[in-house]
Formats: C-alpha cells, sequence, structure tokens
C-alpha cells in the first residue's frame, strides 16, 4: 500500500515477503520494522531484506515494538561488522505506537527528493502491526 503523509512522504507498507517487490523504483531512505515477538527480534529473521534494504539507499532503521531494542542492538552489531557505520538506528519500545510512528514520519530525514520513501514491514497477522499500519494511513 502506497500512501502520502500530511508533510507530503511517500509511505510503503508491505510486509517481509513482498517489500522487495514492492518498493519498485522507490528508495527505502527509512526502514520500519516491528518486533512484538521474539522471533520477530532477531537479525536473522530480517538479514536478507536489510541487506537489499542497505544495498538500495536505507540510511535509516527504526525499530518499534516490545522486543525492538534487542532487534535495535542484533543491527547495530551487524552494521557495524559490516562497516556501515553511516546508518542510523533506533529502537520504540518504550514509547507510544502514535510516538513511533510520528517520529518516524515526521522526525526523520528523507532528504525529501525524488523517489525516495519511508518502508514499513509489517506482519498483517499482527493486532499491533494492524495498528500501526492505521497509524501510518492516517499520518
Amino acid at each position: 500500500m502506497i500512501h502520502k503523509s500530511t508533510n507530503g512522504r511517500i509511505l510503503l507498507i508491505s510486509d517481509r515477503v513482498s517489500a522487495i517487490s514492492d518498493l519498485g523504483d522507490y528508495v527505502p531512505v527509512v526502514i520500519i520494522l516491528t518486533a512484538w515477538t521474539p522471533e520477530r527480534a532477531s537479525v536473522l529473521f530480517w538479514e536478507a531484506l536489510i541487506n537489499y534494504l542497505l544495498s538500495k539507499g536505507a540510511m535509516y532503521i527504526a525499530c518499534i515494538g516490545t522486543f525492538s531494542e534487542l532487534l535495535h542492538d542484533e543491527i547495530d552489531e551487524f552494521v557495524e561488522q559490516n562497516g556501515l557505520l553511516h546508518i542510523v538506528t533506533t529502537f520504540h519500545a518504550n514509547d507510544t505506537m502514535e510516538e513511533a510512528v510520528d517520529f518516524c514520519v515526521y522526525g526523520t530525514d528523507l532528504n525529501d527528493q525524488g523517489r525516495n520513501c519511508i518502508l514499513a514491514v509489517l506482519d498483517e497477522q499482527c493486532e499491533q502491526d494492524k495498528d500501526v499500519k492505521t497509524l501510518l494511513s492516517k499520518a
């Protein structure tokens, strides 16, 4: 799903399986990953997608959810091991969903050029991700 936020940013909402094909010509500068379960808090769960997105220009990875600090720490270790020290990561375990979404949409830098977008990778089966999707759709 593609949505334009109130500040003019392009938001692409997808799932882990479809994210790469859904991107099309968009450049995923800001990535939102959710970690509501321990499984989704592992970099191994996300590694192939993260590698692809970083190769396409991702500069910022925001982790949202109960286990987002753990995911954030694993991603930090991953980017450091791969010499990608320019990648910014944050976690939002203690923020409300509204605060986390607002930060990602309004508080990150997209350089707002061309086809840059915010990519949220959500799980349609997860109730919390459904709530994040609703908030992103209203942003």
